[in-house]
């Protein structure tokens, strides 16, 4: 008996559409009660998740990326200096504080260097005591106002997390010449 089969590729809306509900699901792990998260981000645009489960979440001010920006810096120039940076993965922003929020993998805050705190970065992780909340947006809002995706999780992807030696050694080559002023 032949089976029929379906070799047509998916189209790329379905793709995003997977790439979405996948993100979604990989977001909603994180939350403590995912009913009450999936009606703050219906109705607020941002619920609080917790870090450390599928990712832990470094703060980074805008200004040791993107020397000179401040809250009114444009979404393009932020992308764009992400780009110049070769940071693939997902990031969101705050841009009333304005921080970076880029997603790395869970664990990172054990090995995380404390040396960046100096500068305003932290890597924000659910090792124990310390287990933080984030604020984090729904995948709907990438621009401003409020908090916004400057790039979209993509668990199924090839950069499902920021890679974090990669930030690091971007993070040190940024405030080098800060530190080497001070000394």
């Amino acid at each position: 008996m032949d089976v029929p089969t379906n070799t047509e590729a998916p189209s790329p809306d379905q793709t995003d559409r997977d790439r979405r509900a996948a993100a979604h699901d990989w977001l909603m792990r994180s939350a403590a009660h995912q009913q009450r998260a999936g009606v703050e981000w219906t109705y607020q645009g941002v619920t609080v998740l917790t870090a450390g489960v599928t990712w832990d979440a470094v703060k980074v001010p805008y200004a040791v990326l993107v020397p000179g920006s401040h809250r009114d810096t444009t979404a393009a120039v932020l992308r764009r200096r992400l780009e110049d940076l070769e940071m693939a993965g997902p990031v969101f922003c705050d841009p009333y504080r304005p921080y970076f929020y880029a997603l790395v993998p869970p664990g990172t805050d054990q090995r995380w260097p404390q040396d960046l705190t100096a500068a305003g970065v932290d890597c924000l992780g659910g090792t124990r005591p310390f287990v933080h909340h984030v604020a984090v947006p729904s995948l709907s809002r990438t621009a401003p106002p409020g908090l916004f995706w400057l790039t979209l999780p993509d668990p199924i992807g090839e950069h499902p997390h920021v890679d974090a030696g990669h930030l690091c050694t971007v993070l040190r080559d940024r405030l080098a010449p800060a530190r080497a002023a001070s000394s």
